[in-house]
Parts: C-alpha cells; structure tokens; sequence
C-alpha cells in the first residue's frame, strides 16, 4: 500500500506540476521507495531515525580540543565512544551477571554522553528571557528560535495527556520562571488523521495547522519534550514527539 501510494504521488507529478518532467530524478524519491523495505527491516521509524546519530554529533562538537586536529584525538574519542556503547549493550544483555546489573546506574554516569550545561542561571532582575536551560534542554520563545519553542506539555498539574503548543514568553518573577504556551489547535472532527492507524508505535499526531488564541501559563517541569511539526496540507499539521525515552 505505502508504494503504491507513492507511485501515484510521483506519476502524479508530471500531470500537477508539468515542469518537473524537465528536471532529473530526484535521489530522494528513489530512497523514498526503499522506507518499505527499511520498515519490514528495522521495523517503527522510530527505531531507526538519526535524531540519537545527531545528539552524539553535538556532543562531540562540544568537547574541548585546545584547537588539536587532525591526529590521534578523533581515533581516542571514537575508541572511547565506541567501548562505552559497547559496555552499554552488554549491561542490557539477559545473561548479564545480576551484580554487575546493580552497577548500571554507575556505569551509565560515567559512559553516557551528557550537556555541560545544567540550568539557565538566575536573572539579576525578573524580566523576560529569549531562552532557557532545564536539565541541558534548551528551549527558546518563538521569535528567538521556532523550532525551539515547539513543545508537548501538559496544560494543568492534573492534565492527563500532553497537548502540543509553542512557547510565546519565557518570563521570570521572583526567581520563578514561567512559559506561556500558545496552543495548536485540534484537528476538526470533520478531518482524517492519517497517523492514527500507527498508534502507539509511531508517536505522531495531527492537529490542526491553526494556533488557538488560548495561552497557558506553565513551569517548565510541565514540559514533556520538544517535539516536531510539519504542515502536510492547508488544514492539517502533523506534530511528532522528540523526547528521548
């Protein structure tokens, strides 16, 4: 079904956008194909995305090399990267000793890649910030950084399910800091969701494309995660979780 689908889309593209038969075939749309053949390969997309490969990217990039390259660092970092994912995936095994299982948690402190940064500091004065740290997650108000500000949280302290929304403020009173949120809109009753079909094994959801006008005002504990969103039609945006567990 999945191909068939795209090979309607992409015969289709000739006869809606006649100025594309004049251009090459795009390595995309080939590679598109293959997601079949990954799925019943590696199974969710979920499993097998380069959201982790791109984490492990930053953190390399943060690591202090006094301007060194080109020599023996990058082998070390790649043996020592390599050894600690190793060790990791040994922990997980079913046979692996119980004793040793105990000392996870310590092993996971001292081979998991982890931010330099903790929490934004305090301002000197409440006022509003651009951006703000919790736990070397960095979230920013949309005008800063969209992307940034796109989150699922929960509305209340006895909300049941996280909604997606983008952060409009990020204020500071009396050393509290506070995010005002700015809800996507649900998707209409009268609309299909087309990623319902995958839940829960694909944490995507659709909502409306529109931002409702209602504000909620949360501590950033009350976030979830970033998430992800992409307007697929005039009506319809689908919202993608990005949390790490």
């Amino acid at each position: 079904m999945y191909r068939g689908f795209l090979k309607t889309w992409v015969d289709g593209l000739v006869v809606h956008h006649p100025h594309t038969q004049n251009h090459a075939k795009r390595p995309n749309i080939h590679v598109a194909f293959h997601i079949y053949d990954f799925l019943l390969l590696f199974g969710p997309v979920i499993s097998w995305w380069c959201f982790p490969f791109e984490r492990v990217i930053g953190y390399l990039q943060k690591i202090h090399t006094s301007n060194h390259v080109g020599g023996e660092l990058e082998g070390t970092l790649t043996r020592s990267f390599l050894r600690g994912a190793a060790l990791r995936r040994w922990l997980r095994r079913p046979d692996c000793p119980e004793i040793i299982k105990q000392f996870k948690l310590l092993f996971d402190r001292a081979f998991s890649p982890r931010s330099e940064a903790g929490d934004s500091p305090p301002l000197s004065e409440d006022g509003e910030r651009a951006h703000y740290t919790l736990n070397g997650v960095t979230f920013s108000r949309a005008s800063t950084n969209l992307g940034s500000s796109l989150v699922l949280y929960y509305p209340s302290a006895s909300a049941s399910a996280p909604i997606a929304g983008s952060i409009e403020k990020i204020d500071t009173v009396a050393g509290d800091v506070h995010f005002a949120v700015r809800r996507q809109a649900p998707l209409p009753s009268s609309q299909f969701d087309p990623f319902l079909r995958f839940a829960p094994y694909f944490p995507a959801v659709t909502y409306s494309s529109k931002m409702q006008n209602r504000i909620d005002k949360i501590k950033p504990s009350m976030v979830l995660s970033h998430c992800a969103r992409f307007e697929f039609s005039e009506e319809r945006a689908v919202v993608v979780n990005l949390g790490r567990s």
